[in-house]
């Protein structure tokens, strides 16, 4: 296995001057969807490369070619995969005889799968078997139906086993494989994992609670619940396969330092969750509601036709969980997750616009609080007002500006030292902007896919997620068991 770096250009030029010189890695892109293009290719042209090949739909092709077109990479080699075999748990022999020759012949070594996760399986699979380096955005798969079958829950947790049995022996080669979760680079949460880990070594007092919010303004219209493909529902998934895998991951990634004490190490856990879907959407904000709010009855026909929908099949809107880490059956930390579409949105429209990432009225409000005992306090406050396209219009770091993000820090200054209160800016932290900054968590992103391609040893290594998926695989049990009428308290191992 090779595993020299692909050496990086200088990126101290814009968009269209990179263009000019772009140099084709061996690198292999799954998936041209609007992440992907706002993400890797925005990040690869910044830095004047290119993939040198991409997998897509053969669906997609007239959209991949306009956009090759206009981004100026009229050497990238495009692969269409038949839209028949897209959800494949294994890529059919023949795609996977064509793609092994063509990576092969282009000696790629490295791999991005930003494609619709329930590909994600196949391609992780694949691409590890034929020792590439892999990238992979959250989740890191996505079993249908999940929110109303427990059999297709445990499975959330039976394809990360399957993985991590092929990628441990890869492993041993110098294989890499990664999971694109940009918190585990934001400059605000490495500033408060290393503080945490300072003070829970140092005095041995571990995270006793601790709270995650988060609402992303996506509100969707009643017909947009059938037909939408990009953070779908009608898979029998949602928030928890689309922003939410974040929080699951960030609240794993913060409560393992507890284990940094090995007598107060956590062995299990205790998880209940409770969830709204679309048919509880659909009574929220009503047929009169779309009425008064938009002078519309576009909706009327699903309202008055919503039994023959099977709305209460569809994955989870919001869902609130409540977690009981122990040791040797003591409660050691006791944590809550609340992940929220139906909230605040800037969205007043009917139609979806061109732009359906970003640019539909989406705005984040993200709350974090830790207690490390009678210790210390520590706090994120990141609360946006504006969208994307609204950039510019507050100071940087304000309340309700895209870029807020406030730490505050209480501290138990007559044990610990300090300041009693402290409040830090993420402008504290991070000094400097580059022409192309597009976001504090999307420089994080970059972050993460340089390291990638330099084989860079990082803290989001797909090991390293296994608290994180057995939190996620527990809470769909947890929300299935409550669907069937059954107890939703689900206990395992950690």
């Amino acid at each position: 296995m090779k595993n020299s770096p692909i050496i990086l250009l200088n990126n101290n030029k814009n968009e269209t001057e990179t263009k000019q010189f772009l140099q084709y890695i061996p690198l292999v892109l799954v998936g041209l969807g609007p992440h992907s293009k706002r993400i890797y290719i925005h990040y690869l042209i910044k830095r004047g490369l290119a993939p040198k090949i991409i997998i897509e739909l053969s669906s997609k092709k007239q959209d991949v070619e306009t956009f090759l077109k206009q981004k100026g990479l009229n050497d990238t080699l495009v692969y269409y995969v038949d839209d028949s075999v897209k959800y494949s748990e294994v890529l059919p022999e023949k795609v996977q005889s064509e793609l092994k020759n063509i990576l092969s012949e282009n000696l790629i070594t490295h791999a991005i799968i930003s494609t619709e996760p329930k590909a994600h399986f196949s391609y992780i699979q694949f691409f590890l078997q034929s020792d590439i380096h892999t990238l992979v955005d959250k989740p890191i798969t996505s079993p249908v139906d999940v929110a109303n079958n427990e059999i297709m829950a445990n499975k959330i947790l039976d394809d990360y086993n399957t993985i991590i049995n092929i990628y441990k022996e890869k492993k041993k080669k110098g294989v890499n494989c990664q999971v694109q979760c940009q918190r585990r680079w934001h400059e605000g949460y490495l500033f408060i994992r290393n503080l945490l880990k300072e003070t829970i070594s140092k005095y041995h007092i571990h995270i006793t609670s601790m709270e995650v919010y988060h609402c992303d303004g996506m509100w969707n219209m009643p017909d947009e619940f059938l037909f939408r493909e990009n953070h779908p529902y009608k898979y029998g998934y949602g928030k928890l396969f689309h922003s939410g895998y974040h929080f699951f991951d960030l609240m794993s990634w913060m409560i393992s330092l507890n284990n940094i004490i090995e007598e107060k190490k956590m062995d299990s856990a205790e998880l209940y969750s409770t969830v709204v879907r679309p048919n509880h959407f659909f009574e929220i904000i009503n047929k009169e509601d779309y009425s008064r709010l938009f002078g519309t009855n576009k909706f009327d026909n699903l309202f008055d036709n919503k039994t023959e929908l099977n709305l209460d099949s569809f994955g989870e809107i919001d869902c609130y969980s409540l977690i009981q880490f122990n040791k040797a059956q003591t409660p050691i930390s006791i944590c809550s997750i609340n992940l929220i579409q139906n909230g605040f949105s800037r969205r007043s429209w009917i139609d979806l616009p061109e732009d359906t990432y970003k640019g539909n009225g989406r705005v984040r409000h993200e709350r974090v609080n830790i207690q490390v005992g009678p210790l210390m306090n520590v706090q994120v406050h990141s609360y946006q007002s504006a969208e994307i396209r609204d950039r510019g219009l507050f100071n940087h770091n304000d309340v309700g500006a895209l870029e807020h993000f406030d730490i505050y820090i209480f501290r138990n200054v007559d044990l610990i030292g300090g300041k009693p209160f402290e409040k830090i800016s993420i402008d504290d932290i991070v000094k400097e902007q580059s022409f192309s900054f597009i976001g504090y968590n999307e420089r994080a992103r970059e972050n993460c896919l340089m390291d990638f391609l330099n084989n860079v040893t990082t803290h989001s290594d797909i090991l390293d997620h296994e608290m994180t998926i057995k939190l996620l695989s527990n809470t769909y049990s947890s929300i299935v068991k409550r669907k069937q009428k059954e107890n939703p308290i689900v206990q395992f191992g950690l």
